[in-house]
């Protein structure tokens, strides 16, 4: 980000965010405000800001610690990152979906809020913006949201997540994925309507002359297939298959299928999942609005105070950085940090308790939402029952399996290592060293554990339809 840019910001901060907060705030009047660019936190596409606000109320002052977010670059950065697309829904999400959904909690009587699930939205504005975008026709992007520091939330481990994080990220995804159902079930009308206000992101675009060039969720699929073949053909012929074994045997079949299916183009994989829900009969009922990257940087947690030596307690846990917003399968939102942030172990001992805690969280918030409606038969309810749901996610959980090929080895690879790769994305997706370094990060350490999340996924039939 420029220095320019951010004097743009701060100017826009104080001219028109300071004051449309304040028309938010009843009955009190600004004392002072502070602002600072938060370096630490900027993304790749996005430029971050800490507002301390501190306002006059009949109890005395009260401060407040808010988080601006902008979009970085200039627009052909904006295009190629596909920066558009996603800060516009991401704004959608703010604007739109949740005051939609807090109506539909509302009438449901729920002891759940939308505040419960993100942080307090004061503005969210997408497209041209005065005193922002620099001529007509340029799209600018304005997010403020409560800063969750002050009342303890932090991000998460690292990578691997406990069961004490993972079970309240299923139950909080599984309450949102269920006002999806809910408005389905009893007025479809208004899902339809949000669903179609959702900017298309999809994994390939056959539609696009440029897609093929510009589209670089296929420079990360071709990288993350030709490692894991790569490592295949090298250890089909040693010890790390187990041919006595009929898990093992299983698995090679099916690698074989998936690479003669897609090796030419993985990115169909992932467009065949986004889009099962909207081709699939069978599916179409687990159509709902995603949160789109749900993993654990993208969630905040607060702990319970610690006794002795105890493990910390998960005591909530709220999302946030909804830029890859979707319509699909719940599968994309459970699979992918269901793989992302589980050791071999824990998949062992916890991935049902998971998929059963996201269910009930999911099913007793449908249920309150369609209770004494007339229309909404329990046969329509039956469509959401545990049974209905698994085979649903049995079908597309691979979803997980194929992010963690692409990402997996970023995470786990030595820190100048995943320095390299990132600043590589940045500046040169498409040169043979981007794919090199791809190919070669975290080694074949790496290359075993992604084996060990394809064992699992091939034992648990998540391979059979793909």
């Amino acid at each position: 980000m420029t220095e320019s840019a951010g004097n743009v910001h701060l100017n826009y901060i104080k001219e028109f965010v300071v004051p449309q907060i304040l028309t938010q705030l009843r009955n009190e009047k600004l004392v002072t405000y502070e602002l600072e660019h938060a370096s630490g936190l900027d993304g790749f596409m996005s430029a971050l800001y800490n507002i301390h606000l501190r306002t006059e109320t009949a109890n005395g002052v009260k401060t407040r610690m808010l988080v601006a977010k902008f979009m970085k670059g200039d627009v052909a950065f904006r295009e190629a990152s596909k920066s558009y697309i996603q800060f516009a829904n991401e704004i959608f999400v703010y604007e739109r979906v949740l005051p939609a959904f807090a109506k539909v909690l509302a009438a449901a009587k729920l002891n759940i809020d939308v505040d419960d699930w993100v942080p307090h939205p004061y503005v969210s504005k997408f497209g041209y913006l005065e005193g922002l975008s620099a001529a007509p026709g340029i799209r600018e992007s304005v997010l403020v949201l409560e800063h969750l520091k002050p009342s303890g939330y932090v991000l998460g481990p690292r990578l691997y997540l406990t069961p004490e994080h993972l079970l309240p990220m299923c139950q909080k995804i599984g309450q949102f994925h269920a006002i999806s159902y809910g408005l389905r079930l009893t007025d479809p009308m208004q899902l339809e309507l949000l669903r179609s206000e959702i900017v298309t992101l999809p994994f390939i675009n056959d539609e696009d002359p440029n897609d093929v060039k510009d589209n670089f969720y296929r420079y990360l699929y071709r990288a993350a297939f030709d490692r894991l073949y790569d490592f295949f053909d090298r250890k089909i012929d040693g010890n790390t298959f187990d041919r006595q074994n009929a898990n093992d045997v299983k698995l090679i079949e099916r690698l074989r299928s998936l690479r003669a299916k897609y090796n030419d183009e993985p990115t169909r994989l992932l467009e065949k999942i986004r889009t099962c829900v909207l081709d699939c009969e069978e599916d179409k009922s687990f159509g709902a609005i995603l949160h789109g990257d749900y993993n654990r940087n993208n969630v905040l947690f607060r702990y319970e105070e610690q006794i002795g030596d105890e493990e910390q307690k998960v005591a909530d846990v709220k999302m946030i950085d909804f830029q890859e917003m979707r319509y699909g399968s719940p599968c994309l939102d459970l699979s992918f940090f269901m793989y992302m942030n589980t050791t071999e172990e824990i998949r062992e001992t916890l991935w049902m308790e998971m998929l059963k805690t996201y269910h009930t969280n999911m099913y007793d918030t449908l249920k309150a939402v369609v209770e004494g409606i007339e229309k909404v038969e329990a046969a329509k309810l039956e469509v959401y029952s545990f049974d209905e749901f698994y085979k649903h996610y049995s079908r597309y959980a691979f979803y997980g399996v194929m992010i963690c090929l692409h990402f997996l080895p970023w995470m786990l690879s030595s820190p100048e290592e995943c320095a390299k790769i990132s600043y590589l994305f940045e500046t040169d997706l498409q040169g043979e060293e981007f794919h090199r370094v791809n190919m070669e990060i975290g080694g074949d350490e790496v290359n075993m554990k992604l084996l060990a999340v394809l064992r699992h996924a091939c034992k648990m039939g998540y391979m059979d339809e793909l």
